[in-house]
């Protein structure tokens, strides 16, 4: 599907507005960081902690197909909502849920989209390879460190699991098989507390220092030395 760029990207971002919660100046950025990956012949793997119904892990389908790239597509979701947030998180987190905090297990139903749904939206509306999508179903803690060698380099680790813990669990598990030069994109690190308490404490005990380059308000990335 190789067109036009800015036609292409449109196209795309018409096709996704109505299955991602993330703004328009962050889906444009996710098509450039995709497209950029793919230009500089990056190797690994597309990864999406925190899926809903699709939308950003699905524009990085997109940018794929324009680039006429095949790489794995892998999506960690519970596909059962939101988890709820624990005290680490902060008492915005707790009003968002709630005020609930029952444990990590209880789901935020807003954040809910079904498996089957997702599906239909990647192979059907976008009509991406089934070949090159991976679907890890469950909670992060019970999947993300037992799935990890399944999915070998990654090239974009694009993290919105909101809170401490499940940011925690994907840096932890994913981020040493990021190869130098992907890129880690923080959906949340401006806007959750325990999202972005994970991320500094986690470059912290590694010595990270690469730079973590802003998007809006809420969104942030940095680029692996």
């Amino acid at each position: 599907m190789r067109g036009l760029p800015c036609v292409d990207r449109a196209r795309s971002l018409f096709l996704v507005r109505d299955y991602t919660m993330t703004t328009f100046k962050r889906c444009k950025n996710l098509w450039e960081i995709a497209t950029q990956v793919s230009k500089r012949k990056i190797p690994g793997a597309f990864v999406e902690c925190g899926v809903w119904r699709g939308g950003s892990i699905g524009l990085m389908g997109r940018a794929l197909k324009h680039t006429a790239e095949n790489r794995p597509l892998h999506l960690f979701d519970s596909f059962q909502g939101l988890p709820e947030p624990e005290e680490i998180d902060g008492v915005t987190a707790k009003e968002y849920s709630s005020g609930k905090s029952e444990g990590r297990l209880t789901a935020i139903a807003r954040c809910e989209a079904n498996l089957g749904e997702v599906q239909k939206f990647l192979l059907e509306r976008l009509q991406l390879d089934p070949k090159n999508i991976h679907f890890h179903v469950g909670w992060f803690q019970d999947t993300v460190a037992k799935d990890a060698g399944q999915v070998g380099d990654i090239a974009i680790l694009r993290l919105d699991g909101d809170w401490y813990a499940s940011t925690r669990i994907c840096l932890e598990n994913l981020y040493p098989r990021l190869v130098p030069g992907g890129f880690v994109i923080l959906d949340d690190y401006f806007w959750w507390e325990g999202c972005r308490k994970a991320t500094d404490e986690f470059r912290a005990e590694l010595g990270i220092s690469a730079p973590i380059v802003p998007v809006d308000g809420e969104c942030a990335y940095w680029i692996k030395p």
